[in-house]
């Protein structure tokens, strides 16, 4: 009779994270924290931080800022700030899952670097929209914040579907041809 398996991300020692554990319970806590700041935004009346990612031009952007006001403004700036550790915590997590997932597939082991690109993506965002918040170049960086938004989205997209793929059983039954 064989073990039941411990949980995704936990080994057989009581409350001792894998790698693979202890990097999505850094990347909760930090989300809960993030989450924080983005009810500060919406309490505003104004929208959360996606959508000032995803304005692309002056006139949304500068929309969202007066929809915000101050208040709304200091958490998005403080949102945008603390990001940059977001991004590690994120980051790491789904790189160790989709090394998790090439390994179990026997792909290549510079899959999981995909995720590099989401980051760069990211802090390119980032900085581009605390520019925004600044007043500087306000069109160029909002349209430069929404590419960046865009291809993040897009890698992260692409990482987690890999993983999930992974769990789909496969159409074909042994022993059974197609026709």
């Amino acid at each position: 009779m064989t073990q039941p398996r411990p949980p995704i991300g936990f080994d057989t020692a009581p409350a001792r994270p894998t790698p693979l554990g202890a990097s999505f319970l850094a990347f909760v806590g930090y989300a809960a924290l993030m989450l924080a700041l983005e009810r500060r935004m919406l309490q505003t009346g104004g929208p959360g931080i996606i959508p000032f990612e995803l304005a692309g031009n002056a006139s949304r952007a500068e929309a969202i800022m007066a929809r915000w006001g101050s208040a709304g403004q200091r958490a998005a700036r403080l949102s945008l700030r603390l990001d940059f550790g977001y991004m590690a915590t994120y980051g790491t997590f789904i790189a160790l899952l989709v090394d998790r997932t090439r390994r179990r597939r026997g792909h290549s082991a510079v899959v999981p670097s995909m995720v590099i690109v989401a980051v760069a993506g990211d802090a390119i965002e980032g900085i581009s929209l605390l520019k925004v918040l600044d007043g500087t170049r306000v069109g160029v960086h909002a349209r430069r914040a929404q590419i960046a938004a865009l291809i993040k989205f897009a890698v992260l997209g692409g990482a987690l579907g890999y993983v999930a793929a992974s769990h789909v059983p496969s159409a074909r039954t042994p022993g059974r041809q197609r026709s």
